[in-house]
């Protein structure tokens, strides 16, 4: 009987020692009020000790319901600007894109019957000799891909003739999504950089295209320099790419509890304001999603 008791204490030891359960966050938010003049400050009284609390103003980029999205609708916006020198060659520099190309940065890829380029040239301004001339905000709507990467290209060619080729230089180059709310902007390619350019050769490989941090460019050849040709392609761009919304933390597993925050809107409107109490080990996660409107006036 002494060893039958034993063997069940030990056993409750066992199984109090190696629980797995995490509690439900006890937790509830009241707002010091509905309404709020623009400049007021918002206040939150809270009940509970949750583990980790994490508020939600409502307001741009701190939206709960975008907490997890990776794309939304909008229009995507390429923009870049141009520079033009030397020569006096025509039809030079020419805007290409893909929905097909595979991401292979090489002649036989970019000219197989698989890959398919539209040139889109006429729907941006380029440089006729003036250094930073604007495009202008390029259209690529036509172009979204149901989720699937998009290349985008400058293709350059230089012939050969009496007149020098051209010299090209394209110092600033962005793709944004601009969202269905028209002020919205989510970074595609934030900048030159962040399109990740790759260089193909064609023709002449003393004639190519440069890449820096900075600036892409192609210098052309003399007078009588054979004929030249390179492209210089991005990295696959989404779209339709969004940035997720992301929240504060006011309370973490290591914090004494807290009974309040306070929160300032910088514009007039209805905002859902949403505090997530989550009680997180490594086992488990449970949460508790409080939701507040708050009217913010002029």
């Amino acid at each position: 009987m002494k060893k039958l008791l034993y063997i069940l204490a030990v056993s409750l030891v066992a199984v109090s020692c190696n629980t797995t359960d995490v509690p439900a966050p006890d937790f509830s938010v009241t707002p010091k009020s509905d309404t709020y003049a623009l400049g007021d400050t918002t206040f939150f009284s809270f009940t509970g000790n949750p583990y980790n609390i994490t508020f939600y103003a409502g307001d741009s980029s701190h939206q709960y319901e975008f907490r997890k999205r990776a794309s939304a609708k909008g229009t995507p916006q390429l923009q870049f600007t141009s520079y033009m020198q030397t020569g006096t060659q025509t039809n030079s520099l020419a805007l290409m894109i893909s929905t097909d190309f595979p991401g292979v940065y090489d002649s036989a890829t970019i000219y197989s019957p698989n890959t398919h380029w539209t040139n889109i040239t006429s729907k941006a301004t380029l440089s006729t000799g003036v250094n930073n001339t604007a495009s202008g905000v390029v259209d690529l709507s036509e172009f979204l891909n149901d989720g699937k990467p998009v290349y985008i290209a400058f293709k350059y060619t230089g012939i050969k003739s009496a007149s020098a080729q051209r010299t090209w230089t394209i110092p600033t180059f962005t793709v944004t999504n601009l969202l269905e709310d028209g002020k919205t902007k989510m970074p595609v390619a934030a900048d030159l950089a962040g399109a990740a350019w790759g260089v193909v050769l064609m023709k002449n490989p003393a004639v190519k295209w440069v890449v820096s941090a900075t600036t892409l460019k192609v210098t052309g050849g003399a007078a009588n320099s054979e004929e030249a040709e390179s492209w210089v392609i991005t990295k696959g761009l989404i779209l339709n790419r969004a940035i997720p919304d992301v929240g504060v933390s006011l309370k973490n597993i290591s914090s004494n509890s807290i009974t309040s925050s306070f929160y300032i809107y910088k514009g007039a409107g209805v905002y859902k304001a949403t505090f997530e109490a989550a009680n997180t080990t490594v086992y488990d996660s449970r949460t508790n999603v409080k939701e507040l409107q708050v009217t913010v006036t002029p």
